[in-house]
Parts: C-alpha cells; structure tokens; sequence
C-alpha cells in the first residue's frame, strides 16, 4: 500500500511530523511512503524529507491513503483539544493529533513519552569534514540564524547591527550566520564573523548542513523557524547538558515558551526563550559576558 503525506505548511510544519511519520514508517515497513515536496508557497527539498528512513519525496498526491499532516487542515476541524488536555510544546500537540490520525486509518502505533527529533545528516562525508576541520579549536561558537519568519510568529527586525556589535564586541567568541545577507563582515574587526556557507560549501538547501554544524557550537540562536527548528530542536542539541539555545517566538496564549521546545520531557539542553529581536541579543551579550 502507498501512503502518501502533505502539508500546506512551512519547513517547521513538516519537521514536527517527521517523528510521527518515522514510527509509522518503522511499525509497518512494507507499505511505501510517500512526502509530497509542495507546502504553502514553500517546496521542501529531497534532504528535509529522506532525513527519515523509507520516506520517498514526491511531486504530487501519489497514495492509495493521502493524509495531511498540517493541524489546520479542514479535514481535522471537529479534533478540539479539551481544556484539561496539557499542551506544553510541540510534542504534546502531535500527540493529541496524531493518536486520531493512527486510529483513523486503522493504525495499532504507540506513541513513546520521549519522542524527539533524531533525524539523520543527510549530508555528504566531505561536507562533515570540512565542518570539522573548521570547528576543530577549543573557541567558543555562537551558530546565528538571521533568516526571517514567513508566518508573523515573531518581529522580523534585520539583525545585521546586532550581529556585527557581537562580533566586536566578544573577539574571542567565533560567529556563524546562515542566511547570506548584505552583512559587511570588514566590519567585524577580530576575523571572527563566518557565513556558514563558506565552511561547507554552497548547497542548493544547506539546512541539514547547519545542522551539523549546530553540533559544534555552544550557544544556538534564530527566529523559531523551520531552518532553526532543524538545528535547535535536533536530539543531539537538546539533551546535550552544554548547550544554551536562545529561541525568539511570540508568547502562545496555551503556554508562552510552547513553540520554543520540541518535547520538553527530554531537554538537558538551557532553553531561552526570546520575544523580540533585541532580547534575543541582549540575552546572548548577558551569557557571554559570564
């Protein structure tokens, strides 16, 4: 049988799914799964979507079952969540959808209490070593993702100034930016503001790069957008006791930090969360200055 998924949302829609999608995926691995590529406005690369095992990217509604996998879909419209149902991060939300979903179409799946975003590096051998040879000193890392949102879940105030003030601010602090911005990095007096692109090379989509990348770094910063979302939320970030992530998204009127975690149960990792641009580097300044 042919199973075939879709979102109408943006990249960080169809990340919060891939888990549930991987335990369907491994509780009956002889049916053929399928990700349609086209979101709202937004076409997932190959690599967002073979990230999970058995997961085969495709243009168009392919499947002997098509199920969408977007909240929102008028298809989910009578799934009301009720007022003592606890919802605290985006794992809880999955939860309550997806046990409707499996039951739906008839699947026995069970859903673990620590569920969290392991997805595979999709990315070639060459790329992780060049990665690694760059990271390879003992300096602190600060990974910046500057791309903007597209769904108003936070400002969209331009971080150019913010970034260069840390940079010469911190000399001995290494700066990683991911969107590749009009930032005059001779402005950055101490050599220590990198466009990330430039370690590993230019990609068509480099997310699961920057990814990688976040593995090597300390402090995690960015917009909780679907490209931040694929590093920050990532299980080898957040139960890693080390690491500090500072996530910037207006307050949810359930919880205000719920968009900043995945599932919260398995965080070692200290989750900040931000609501504006200028906290967002304010919080940074106040840890590096520790």
């Amino acid at each position: 049988m042919k199973i075939c998924f879709y979102t109408e949302g943006h990249i960080g829609d169809l990340l919060i799914t891939l888990p549930f999608i991987d335990l369907l995926i491994k509780k009956y691995p002889n049916n053929e799964y399928y990700q349609c590529v086209h979101g709202n406005m937004t076409l997932f690369d190959n690599t967002l979507i073979t990230c999970v095992n058995g997961l085969i990217p495709t243009d168009s509604l392919c499947g002997d079952i098509n199920i969408p996998t977007w909240m929102c879909n008028s298809e989910y419209s009578g799934w009301v969540v009720p007022p003592e149902y606890l919802l605290e991060d985006h794992f809880s939300i999955m939860r309550f959808y997806w046990k409707k979903i499996y039951k739906k179409y008839n699947f026995n799946v069970q859903i673990p209490g620590n569920l969290g975003l392991n997805l595979n590096y999709n990315i070639s051998t060459d790329s992780k070593k060049l990665v690694s040879l760059f990271c390879q000193s003992s300096t602190k890392k600060v990974l910046i993702f500057n791309q903007k949102v597209k769904s108003s879940q936070t400002d969209n105030e331009d971080w150019k100034s913010y970034i260069i003030r840390v940079c010469n601010l911190f000399p001995n602090v290494d700066f990683f930016y991911t969107n590749n911005e009009d930032i005059d990095t001779k402005l950055a007096l101490n050599n220590n503001l990198h466009y990330t692109s430039d370690i590993f090379g230019k990609h068509k989509c480099d997310i699961l790069h920057n990814s990688y990348l976040s593995t090597y770094c300390s402090i995690i910063i960015g917009r909780c957008n679907g490209p931040f979302m694929f590093s920050a939320m990532h299980n080898n970030i957040v139960t890693n006791k080390d690491k500090v992530i500072i996530a910037q998204i207006n307050n949810n009127c359930h919880k205000d930090d719920l968009e900043s975690f995945y599932n919260r149960r398995i965080y070692k990792a200290r989750n900040i969360h931000s609501q504006s641009s200028r906290q967002t580097f304010n919080e940074l300044e106040n840890l590096l200055w520790q």
